[in-house]
């Protein structure tokens, strides 16, 4: 069992926003004002290190998968054409973008926590599911379609798996995913190819919030049996 539930359970709700806010308004004002990728990369892991510290070893291990995934499906979007960075370092992208995932689903986690769903025909949906909603970024480069597919792949998850938490999960991603695209976007971090009002493309939202249902339906079964 992971130890996460117990420390959600002492942690007044007040307390759990207040840590939120601050997790994720001192990662933006790093991305958007500190000059440098190296400078940048130590400057949030040492924040990220004193804010979710202690770590359970679950807790290590997902955020390091994490990471290893989301830099495969980045380097997979950015090799499409879907987005690009302003200064990138390795496979298209700076070094501190390599860590930026463990810290987004590691934030989210740490607020809402909860049991992970069970039951072997739900997890085989969730899998199919996800695999069709990641392959969509990885092979389509029509900003248009793209924003079409994964709309209909992520409602038919909703069709789904739709709890509290599900919810939960989706919609504080999608909230995160606002946060950092704009930040991102409009202090020179990354760009999009087309013209795009607001400078950020629609299926932002549906790609935060899949990752977020997905997050919970399928990595954190696996947390819990660590």
């Amino acid at each position: 069992m992971n130890t996460h539930s117990s420390l959600e359970a002492i942690t007044a709700p007040s307390e759990r926003v207040q840590r939120a806010l601050l997790q994720v308004g001192v990662t933006l004002v790093v991305l958007a004002w500190v000059p440098g990728t190296l400078t940048k990369t130590l400057v949030l892991l040492g924040l990220w290190g004193l804010l979710f510290w202690p770590l359970s070893r679950a807790e290590w291990l997902m955020s390091a998968a994490v990471c290893v995934f989301f830099t495969g499906m980045n380097a997979s979007a950015l090799k499409q054409g879907i987005f690009q960075f302003r200064e990138p370092d390795l496979l298209g992208m700076p070094v501190w973008e390599l860590f930026m995932w463990g810290f987004y689903l590691l934030h989210v986690y740490r607020f809402w926590g909860g049991v992970a769903p069970a039951g072997r025909r739900q997890t085989v949906t969730a899998w199919i599911l996800g695999l069709v909603f990641a392959a969509a970024f990885a092979v389509i480069t029509d900003q248009t379609q793209l924003f079409v597919v994964t709309v209909v792949v992520l409602l038919a998850a909703f069709a789904f798996f739709h709890d509290r938490l599900d919810l939960a999960y989706a919609g504080h991603m999608v909230l995160l995913g606002a946060c950092v695209e704009y930040v991102g976007v409009h202090s020179g971090q990354w760009s999009y190819p087309l013209d795009i009002p607001g400078g950020v493309p629609p299926w932002f939202v549906t790609m935060w919030g899949g990752i977020g249902l997905f997050f919970r339906r399928l990595v954190l079964p696996l947390m819990w049996r660590g």
